[in-house]
């Protein structure tokens, strides 16, 4: 009877602990988005091997769908105006750019609204489309996006 007990007890914690990790993720996309692979495939256009993302399941779901992700504003070269950017998951001095990540860590945001750069964690909410063709283009796009407050 006490092993009985014990062993569901257990498997209660694991239950619980396997909710949390869900809810974690949900509301954290990066982890989520982590889950691709870097493969390289020639490219005809271009004459020689690209490098492309393969997306593994866990960021194919949040593809099309809209997600809410907080991350630091990246004063990018290439800045097309208060309503484009690029978001990333690391402050930047450690961020992608800076040699401190991987491509999985920055996504390309388009707003409807102008959004003043600041140095500061900002959140915003948009639809997610995963880019897994166009190597002129970042791996994550985040469209009609807004600034969560």
């Amino acid at each position: 009877m006490f092993t009985v007990c014990r062993l569901l007890l257990i498997c209660v914690c694991i239950c619980i602990s396997a909710n949390f990790l869900i809810a974690q993720s949900a509301s954290n996309p990066w982890k989520l988005l982590a889950d691709v692979d870097i493969k390289d495939r020639y490219d005809e256009e271009a004459g020689y091997e690209i490098s492309y993302p393969v997306f593994g399941d866990k960021a194919q779901q949040l593809n099309g769908k809209i997600i809410t992700v907080e991350g630091y504003m990246i004063p990018y070269e290439v800045y097309l105006g208060p309503k484009y950017f690029i978001l990333s998951s690391l402050p930047i001095a450690a961020c992608f750019f800076c040699g401190g990540a991987g491509p999985e860590t920055v996504m390309e945001v388009f707003t409807t609204h102008s959004i003043e750069l600041t140095d500061e964690t900002i959140k915003v909410r948009g639809r997610l489309e995963l880019n897994p063709d166009d190597p002129d283009r970042m791996m994550y796009i985040l469209k009609d996006a807004k600034l969560v407050k």
